[in-house]
C-alpha cells in the first residue's frame, strides 16, 4: 500500500520537475526571442542610419546643386551685364564713328564746294551756255554722284532738264511689258519690235523738236510721259523748270550715267538708244559717265562705246569724276562738245583730263 509520503514526494516532484522545465524553457525561448528582436532593432537602426545619410547626402547634393546653380545664374548676371556693356560701348563707338564719318563729308563736301565755287570765280563763267541737257541713268546708281553732277552742269550756265531714271522694268522679254508697248506704238508684240519701236519714239522725243520728221512730231509727243506711266521711267524735275510733258524735243545733249552693276540695262537698253540718237543727230551730241563701284570691274560701261569705231567718234566718256579735278575735266570735256574725248585712268582713255 502506497503512503502518503509517497504521494508528496510525488506531487512535489512533478510540480518541481514543472518549473524547473519552465524556468528552462522560458531561458531558452526568451534568448531566441531576445536575439531576434535585437537583431531587428540592429537591422532597423542600420536602415535608419542608411537612410539618414542618404538623406543628408541628398540634402547636401541639393545644397550644392543650389549653390552650383546660384553660381552659374551669378556668373551669368555678370556675362549679360559684361555683354550689355560691350554692346553698348560699341553702339556707341559706332555711332561716334558715323557721326565722324558723317560731319568729315559735310566737311570734305562743303570744302569741295568752296574750292569749287573759288576756282569757277577764277575760270570763265559760261561754260555750258547755251545747251541744253538731259540726263539719263538706271535707278540704282550712285545718287551722291548724280547730284554733283547735275551740279557741273548747272553752276555752269547749263540748261538743266531734268534726270530720266531707267527702272528695272525696262525689260522688252517681259510678256507685260512688250503687251503694253506694243499697243502704245500700234507694233507686234515681239521684243525685237517693242525694243526697236521704244528705243526709236524715245531717242527721237529726246531731241530738239527741229531734228523731228513731221511724222514722228505727233508719235514722240508724250512718249515719256507714257514711259512714265507703265512704270519704266521716273522724270526727276528737281533743280529742273521743264514737266514731263515739256520734255519731248527740248534737249540738244544727252548724257548718260551708269556702273558695272547695270551692265545687263546698258547692253540691252543704253547702248542701242545711243546708236539711235547717234544715227539721228550724228557726233558730238552727248557723253557717257562710268560711276566707280568698289571692288567691281572697271571699263565695263566706257569700253563698250570706245571699242566701238563708230561710237568712239560720237560719243565723250569720263571714267573716272569721283575727285574735284576730275569733276572739273568734266566740265571742261563737256564744254568741247561737239567735239569728242575719251578722259580717265583707263588704259582705254585717250588722256587723264581734256586739255
Amino acid at each position: 500500500m502506497i503512503n502518503l509520503r509517497y504521494h508528496i514526494v510525488s506531487v512535489v516532484a512533478v510540480f518541481l520537475a514543472l518549473g524547473i522545465g519552465l524556468a528552462l524553457g522560458s531561458t531558452f525561448v526568451d534568448s531566441i526571442l531576445v536575439n531576434e528582436l535585437e537583431d531587428q532593432v540592429n537591422e532597423f537602426k542600420l536602415d535608419r542610419d542608411e537612410a539618414i545619410r542618404i538623406k543628408d547626402q541628398a540634402v547636401a547634393d541639393q545644397t550644392s546643386s543650389l549653390e552650383d546653380n546660384d553660381v552659374l545664374r551669378a556668373e551669368g548676371v555678370k556675362q549679360r551685364q559684361r555683354h550689355d556693356e560691350q554692346l553698348e560701348d560699341l553702339r556707341t563707338s559706332s555711332t561716334e564713328e558715323i557721326d565722324a564719318i558723317r560731319d568729315q563729308s559735310e566737311m570734305d563736301r562743303a570744302t569741295n564746294n568752296l574750292l569749287l565755287n573759288s576756282i569757277e570765280n577764277l575760270m570763265p563763267r559760261g561754260h555750258l551756255e547755251g545747251t541744253s541737257w538731259v540726263m539719263l541713268a538706271p535707278t540704282g546708281v550712285d545718287r551722291l554722284a548724280m547730284s554733283e553732277i547735275r551740279e557741273v552742269l548747272t553752276r555752269s550756265d547749263g540748261e538743266y532738264l531734268g534726270t530720266l531714271w531707267i527702272r528695272p522694268a525696262m525689260n522688252f522679254d517681259d510678256p507685260e511689258i512688250s503687251s503694253a508697248l506694243a499697243e502704245i506704238f500700234a507694233v507686234e508684240s515681239t521684243s525685237v519690235a517693242v525694243s526697236e519701236a521704244t528705243i526709236s519714239r524715245l531717242a527721237a522725243s529726246l531731241l530738239a523738236t527741229n531734228e523731228v520728221t513731221d511724222k514722228e512730231i505727233g508719235s514722240t509727243n508724250g512718249v515719256i510721259a507714257r514711259l512714265s506711266d507703265l512704270g519704266l521711267i521716273r522724270f526727276d524735275r528737281y533743280q529742273s523748270a521743264v514737266t514731263i510733258e515739256e520734255l519731248s524735243n527740248s534737249a540738244d545733249r544727252v548724257l548718260f550715267v551708269n556702273d558695272s552693276e547695270h551692265t545687263d540695262l546698258h547692253q540691252d537698253f543704253i547702248i542701242p538708244l545711243i546708236q539711235e540718237i547717234t544715227d539721228r543727230r550724228g557726233t558730238g551730241v552727248g557723253a557717257l559717265i562710268e560711276l566707280q563701284i568698289s571692288d567691281a570691274t572697271r571699263g565695263q560701261v566706257v569700253d563698250r562705246i570706245r571699242d566701238d569705231s563708230d561710237l568712239a567718234k560720237g560719243w565723250s566718256t569720263f571714267d573716272d569724276i569721283d575727285s574735284l579735278e576730275d569733276r572739273l575735266g568734266l566740265l571742261v570735256g563737256l564744254s568741247r562738245l561737239p567735239a569728242v574725248g575719251h578722259y580717265g585712268e583707263l588704259p582705254t582713255a585717250e588722256e587723264r583730263f581734256p586739255r
